[in-house]
């Protein structure tokens, strides 16, 4: 039997017109009671990052089939209202995060298998970015099969999820290149201090590898001393470049989480014998470098080096988040909050988008919790 869905027909959330600049407006979206399968939602909070801001701009995203207009937003905490029949293992008060990427209509092999973050077909529908409306609403529904559970203690943080099941799914590619010589990666480069650089971080240490974080603030910022409370080694790339601050060390592993192409070839050239680098973040503008390509041949194929992009994740990848997430309010009590470096009301979506040298997440708060 349905619970019956107490709220008005119409919500406010944050709509903009795909392909047209600065279009971010405060309109309503109908609020409907969940289906057969389904969830009602209250979206709590809502994450912003690169992708929010490239639809905001006009350079990105798809609304849905026979509409004009997208509801951005795709890194959430929701709270389960109402659920609908046939629907267990979820009840009125839970938390949940839903799953960004949704299978193609084709119903390609990955997608069939649950791994939509490796559709064949580029038919996939992504909430908030491309065919799927987002969060930036204050209630929706959507299929309990496509939404993830988490405990009551991660109120405070869980909307950190879905950045982290990036870096999980990127993380656990890598081990996978690296599992082929039998001897686990121990010493670890992330390029970028933003949130998916220090998440990854915090994964890494917790996996074990010592592990250094370059960015471009200085050794005193908050970005740095989050790092260096996370266990990480951090280095400013400004005032002490990678090719001197690690002259002496070449790394097992190194995860590109700035989205500055140069950077990246610099940190390959840092790249150990059997390393594996794995690529996150997207570059923008038009960047050109010199680069002695045919030594860079040389180096990844003597020394069994791997260059891979990773993008997206799959349940399992967000259900690790909500695992290192929970590990974290303990034996890192308080560091994850202190990513949450800004907070904006529904009506202010793009105070939220405003970059700060020192910020790292913004996030939008959506509901009254």
């Amino acid at each position: 039997m349905a619970v019956e869905n107490p709220r008005d027909a119409m919500c406010q959330a944050i709509q903009v017109t795909p392909g047209k600049a600065h279009s971010a407006r405060l309109g309503l979206e109908p609020t409907l009671a969940p289906k057969r399968g389904e969830l009602g939602l209250k979206v709590l909070l809502c994450g912003i990052c690169g992708t929010d801001a490239e639809i905001e701009r006009g350079l990105y995203g798809e609304a849905p089939p026979g509409e004009d207009h997208l509801v951005p937003g795709h890194e959430s905490l929701c709270e389960v209202e109402a659920v609908g029949e046939a629907v267990t293992g979820f009840r009125p008060g839970d938390l949940v995060v839903p799953i960004v990427r949704r299978p193609c209509p084709e119903g390609c092999e990955p997608c069939k298998r649950g791994r939509w973050d490796m559709c064949l077909t580029g038919h996939y529908a992504e909430r908030g970015i491309a065919r799927l409306h987002g969060m930036l609403r204050e209630h929706l529904t959507d299929d309990a099969e496509h939404c993830v559970h988490l405990p009551p203690e991660l109120r405070q943080v869980g909307v950190l999820v879905e950045p982290l099941s990036i870096v999980e799914k990127a993380i656990e590619e890598t081990m996978v290149v690296q599992s082929r010589i039998g001897i686990p990666p121990r010493r670890a480069l992330v390029t970028g201090a933003g949130p998916i650089g220090i998440l990854a971080a915090m994964v890494l240490r917790s996996r074990g590898l010592a592990v250094d974080v370059l960015d471009q603030r200085p050794v005193d910022s908050p970005k740095a001393e989050i790092v260096r409370a996370s266990g990480s080694r951090y280095i400013d790339d400004r005032t002490q470049p990678l090719e001197e601050s690690a002259k002496d060390v070449l790394y097992d592993l190194v995860l590109e989480a700035s989205g500055y192409a140069p950077l990246v070839f610099r940190a390959l050239r840092r790249l150990g014998r059997n390393g594996a680098m794995v690529l996150t973040g997207v570059t923008a503008g038009h960047h050109t470098i010199e680069l002695d390509v045919d030594a860079l041949n040389q180096e990844m194929v003597l020394e069994n080096q791997v260059l891979l992009g990773s993008v997206n994740a799959a349940r399992q990848h967000y259900e690790a988040a909500v695992r290192d997430l929970a590990a974290w309010q303990l034996s890192l009590p308080g560091l994850a909050e202190r990513l949450i470096t800004s907070r904006h009301p529904l009506a202010q979506f793009e105070a939220a988008l405003t970059k700060d040298p020192d910020g790292i997440k913004s996030v939008v708060e959506v509901a009254a919790s």
